[in-house]
């Protein structure tokens, strides 16, 4: 099932992000949403954006990448290898869960 991850304003931040999680083989989706409408007839609307994870068991890893890179202790991109392990894809021997939330 798919989960919600992150939402903000900054489409390029979300994009980025989306992109990172793919690279590191973790399906995402990024989705634009519309939040906050303005009281005036005239104003703009404010566009936010959904950052989604396809999978429940690629959890752990996306949302290691994505507190690393918005922690921002420094620009340089976490280390892929690490998310690869917590995102790495099911045996064909696997059991899928008895209960899906």
């Amino acid at each position: 099932m798919a989960q919600r991850i992150y939402i903000g304003s900054d489409q390029l931040l979300v994009s980025y992000l989306c992109n990172l999680l793919e690279e590191a083989g973790i399906p995402a989706l990024m989705q634009k949403s519309v939040v906050d409408v303005p009281q005036e007839d005239c104003g703009p609307l404010a566009w936010y954006s959904e950052l989604w994870i396809m999978q429940d068991r690629q959890l752990p890893g996306a949302q290691l990448l994505v507190a690393k890179i918005l922690s921002g202790d420094g620009v340089e991109v976490p280390d892929l290898a690490v998310v690869h392990h917590l995102a790495a894809p099911l045996s064909p021997t696997s059991v899928p869960p008895s209960k899906i939330a």
